[in-house]
């Protein structure tokens, strides 16, 4: 089976290649420039998906998660499973400078890749509004309908949370699991939101 990952908000596809290793093909969403909507992303998964001679296994990181329900909601025939990580989809109320800090921390101790880090700043560089504009987007998500078409078209989904994510935290996730008649699992490790970035032998072992 297809196996396509969707990374998310503000990162590329191969900051997470360590952990997923080979059998995972990555998807690369539109950049700031070019797209600043959550719909923008949508559409371009969808003609991802459509490109395939089958059903794929989808799995998608906080945004990339929310664009892979919303997704399935609507052509549930493209996608065979479902595996939603810290899923974005569902109102976040971590204040936006608590994240900021949270990130700004994370570069100072080094946890990112260095080469990815410096792709990702730059493309943050060149349409600051627009990623600005985005994240308050994916911040006031509610995709309850879309998690139950999901959960009403039968697609295996499971949900992953971190116990040491504050942006989305297990109740949160918890909720997204039911919503979608998905599985819902909890793992600990370091990195909170980004916590498959940052320990990505954690995520190699629930992939």
């Amino acid at each position: 089976m297809t196996r396509l990952f969707v990374p998310g908000f503000g990162a590329r596809a191969s900051f997470y290649r360590d952990a997923l290793g080979a059998g995972w093909l990555l998807h690369d969403p539109p950049s700031f420039r070019s797209a600043a909507s959550f719909e923008a992303h949508v559409d371009a998964l969808r003609r991802r998906l459509e490109a395939f001679d089958e059903p794929v296994a989808l799995a998608g990181h906080s945004l990339g998660a929310a664009a892979a329900v919303t997704v399935t909601a609507r052509a549930p025939e493209l996608v065979e499973r479902l595996l939603l990580i810290a899923p974005a989809g569902l109102p976040l109320s971590k204040p936006m400078t608590a994240s900021l800090r949270d990130f700004g921390g994370q570069v100072r101790d080094g946890v990112y890749p260095r080469e990815e880090l410096r792709r990702a700043l730059l493309a943050l560089a060149a349409a600051p509004y627009s990623a600005f504009r985005l994240a308050r987007a994916v911040r006031a998500l509610d995709l309850r309908g879309e998690l139950e078409q999901v959960r009403e078209a039968g697609v295996a989904c499971d949900v992953v949370a971190c116990a040491g994510d504050t942006l989305t935290p297990r109740d949160h996730c918890r909720r997204i699991a039911d919503l979608a008649g998905a599985r819902f699992r909890e793992i600990a490790a370091r990195g909170g939101h980004m916590w498959m970035v940052v320990d990505p032998a954690a995520f190699a072992g629930l992939l």
